[in-house]
């Protein structure tokens, strides 16, 4: 039995260096992210109801992928704009399912995401007409979607689908969307890595030697990362899923063959030209994100 435990001296640490970056990094961030483009041409295709429905069915899908997500997202915003606007959910889920047969990066587990969104298809939160009012409380249209799909509303795909409805409002009305404080972070992949590299999380009676063995285990319970990334969030002003998009990207330079010298240095390079801040700096960051490596 292992128990995944957090280290309040480090999420102290990694607060205090992460609040020297500040929203309006993070903000900058998102709006070069490739998800957000292929969403602002989706949204600049139909109805503002039809693209939210669109994006958060997509969203619930997002997981298990071949290849980059954000290649996936473009894939599929090219297909849902060459095709005919859904008017109803109903329509909305078949132009997902015709596109999830087809996409060639989205192949594992079709069958249970088909059967994912049909159980979507009865979520009257999703009706094109009715998205719009249902999301303008964030964290009940999280737990009325969760309902319907039989999870629990703070679940990766759950919460991943709340940051790309910021991200379709934003690209909306053309002005930023901050999410609320009391939506928690989606933890994927790399949001398990950074959160052990960094010395948050803990893994206590199971012997972690790679970082498959982190992921396996900090994405099968969350709760605790979750909550120390909020409260990092707090400390440095920064809401949990705007604070991902930093995570997100540091994290994608850990992997396995490399070092952390090499990750470290990469992952400050890159952050440097997004936020466009000193790479010096951004290098203190980066280094306490990443203290320890597999």
């Amino acid at each position: 039995m292992f128990i995944v435990k957090t280290n309040q001296g480090r999420i102290e640490v990694v607060a205090k260096k992460l609040s020297l970056l500040g929203l309006e990094s993070a903000l900058r961030m998102e709006e070069l992210d490739p998800q957000f483009q292929a969403i602002k041409l989706i949204t600049s295709r139909m109805s503002f109801g039809s693209a939210l429905t669109l994006t958060t069915l997509n969203s619930i899908i997002s997981y298990r992928l071949s290849g980059r997500g954000e290649d996936y997202w473009n894939e599929f915003a090219l297909y849902v704009s060459k095709a005919s606007e859904p008017k109803s959910l109903i329509d909305a889920v078949k132009l997902v399912t015709s596109f999830l047969t087809t996409s060639k990066i989205n192949v594992a587990l079709r069958t249970v995401k088909v059967s994912r969104l049909l159980r979507a298809s009865v979520a009257r939160v999703l009706e094109p007409s009715r998205i719009v009012e249902q999301t303008s409380d964030l964290r009940n249209f999280a737990k009325e979607l969760a309902a319907s799909l039989k999870s629990k509303w703070s679940s990766k795909t759950i919460v991943f689908s709340l940051k790309m409805i910021c991200y379709a409002y934003r690209a909306y009305y053309g002005k930023p969307i901050i999410a609320p404080f009391n939506i928690p972070i989606p933890v994927d992949s790399r949001i398990a890595k950074i959160s052990w590299a960094s010395g948050i999380a803990e893994i206590e009676g199971r012997d972690v030697k790679s970082w498959s063995d982190v992921i396996k285990v900090i994405t099968s319970k969350p709760r605790n990362v979750q909550r120390a990334w909020s409260l990092i969030a707090k400390r440095c002003r920064m809401p949990p899923l705007h604070l991902d998009s930093i995570l997100w990207l540091v994290g994608g330079f850990i992997v396995k063959g490399s070092s952390r010298d090499d990750a470290v240095e990469k992952a400050s390079k890159a952050l440097s030209r997004l936020v466009s801040r000193d790479v010096n700096e951004v290098f203190t960051i980066v280094s306490e994100l990443i203290t320890r490596y597999l």
